[in-house]
């Protein structure tokens, strides 16, 4: 197994200030001993005056806070830029894989609740056979080759069409994305497919394996999404990755419920299920993670929803 502290955290944000709390507060509860340090990843631009400075008040030097000096968004960044380090460091993750020492980075989104060692396992799952990355791989739910039942996570590496098949696939199946497929391809290549990618919301990075490329690919640029094009060039130049699914160890937008949009992006676009998130979240650091009500006062939603 692998030693104690050899993980870095890298989690990026914007708004949900109170459910980054409670990401960061259930990893170290539960992996607390594999990790070293957390690199809070602070958008430039930020959605109803969000305030992460009591993160690093509580976690005290766990917690290297970073505000980038440029905001990219959802927008893929200018790499005729990526020579000026300011630009490039602003890049989603970027500062963390550039700065980290540490063997591994554990990428994670700020809506996830741990309720388990994730990071026991994959970095078990990592060590048995020497993969670059290990987590939830690919966005199926997008890709036609799934619908067609010849492709899954765990097979991702094995079903390898030309752009004529994948094409018929997407006439046939459910493909919301098909129109831009090649226009995003890393050099043209039809596999890994379009959708695959190691999702960033609970990824392990093997820094090793994938510090040779630290600068070029991206790993946290927009192409058809994050870490697309990352994800094709480094499959190409020989890396292998392991899909491992968070349960039973983490639950992803876990403010969701059942029967309505469940995502980071419908949490952050909704008022209404932004300020529930907050207030869920709120309540479970006091209740469960023991902050003191003084010091989440700031930050605290316009009105407390109480279910």
């Amino acid at each position: 197994m692998s030693a104690l502290k050899s993980v870095d955290v890298a989690i990026q944000v914007y708004g949900k200030p109170l459910m980054t709390g409670v990401a960061i507060s259930s990893l170290l509860e539960h992996s607390g001993k594999w990790i070293d340090r957390i690199y809070l990843i602070e958008e430039k631009v930020q959605p109803n005056n969000s305030d992460f400075s009591y993160l690093s008040r509580h976690f005290k030097d766990r917690i290297i806070h970073v505000k980038p000096r440029f905001y990219m968004g959802h927008k893929a960044s200018r790499k005729s830029l990526h020579w000026f380090t300011p630009y490039r460091r602003s890049i989603r993750y970027q500062y963390a894989f550039e700065k980290s020492k540490n063997p591994y980075l554990f990428t994670i989104h700020n809506d996830m609740l741990f309720h388990g060692d994730i990071l026991e396992a994959y970095l078990a799952q990592m060590k048995s056979g020497h993969f670059a990355g290990v987590g939830p791989i690919g966005q199926c739910w997008n890709c036609p080759a799934f619908y067609a039942k010849k492709c899954t996570p765990d097979a991702y590496s094995d079903y390898k069409p030309d752009w004529k098949e994948l094409g018929e696939l997407s006439e046939q199946f459910y493909a919301p994305r098909k129109e831009i497929y090649q226009h995003f391809a890393a050099n043209n290549q039809s596999w890994p497919l379009p959708e695959c990618r190691l999702n960033e919301w609970a990824a392990l990075i093997d820094l090793k394996q994938v510090r040779p490329y630290v600068k070029d690919p991206i790993f946290g640029d927009m192409s058809l999404d994050t870490a697309t094009r990352w994800f094709s060039i480094l499959n190409h130049k020989g890396l292998r990755f392991k899909n491992s699914s968070i349960d039973p160890y983490a639950t992803h937008v876990w403010t969701g419920v059942e029967g309505e949009e469940n995502s980071g992006l419908s949490t952050q676009n909704n008022i209404n299920l932004y300020e529930r998130a907050e207030t869920q979240s709120y309540q479970k650091l006091v209740e469960h993670f023991g902050f003191h009500i003084k010091e989440l006062m700031p930050i605290l939603p316009k009105k407390l929803i109480v279910e």
